[in-house]
């Protein structure tokens, strides 16, 4: 695969996979505090909402996934030529970090209180950037080069 596609395909499976995992989250959460507020859910009913946020939501996710994820990435790329065998950890960190700075910015400058409301606390914005560290760790998978078999 060429050098350029490789890690291209790498970024598009962890944008897509960041967000269908922070979509699920910000799904889950909104429903436990329904729940909370004592609204009857019935499994049913929690994955037809899974599943309509993954349709409604996860585009809008995927955007901010992007947005976060490509300059997080190219500085893990730079930082893990210096440090290869810290390749997973850097890729991993740097997609918490895209992810955290972004709903970070995004706070001072959508209109709204925050725009993704599973990010409004402490827990879910961990949730939420616990899907930029699995989006980093595929990354770092998917955009290795196959090592060179000696023989």
């Amino acid at each position: 695969m060429t050098a350029i596609l490789r890690p291209a395909l790498a970024f598009l499976a962890a944008t897509c996979v960041t967000a269908a995992l922070a979509s699920v989250a910000q799904t889950q959460l909104n429903l436990a505090a329904l729940s909370a507020l004592g609204a009857p859910l019935t499994p049913a009913l929690r994955a037809l909402t899974t599943a309509e946020d993954l349709v409604r939501f996860g585009p809008v996710m995927a955007a901010i996934a992007a947005a976060a994820l490509l300059p997080a990435f190219a500085a893990a790329w730079v930082v893990a030529k210096f440090a290869p065998g810290a390749r997973l950890i850097i890729c991993a960190a740097a997609g918490v970090a895209g992810l955290w700075v972004a709903f970070a910015v995004m706070g001072y400058f959508t209109p709204m209180p925050t725009l993704v409301a599973a990010a409004r606390g402490a827990v879910g914005l961990a949730l939420i950037c616990a899907a930029g560290a699995a989006g980093g760790l595929i990354f770092a998978r998917l955009s290795r080069a196959p090592s060179a078999v000696s023989g």
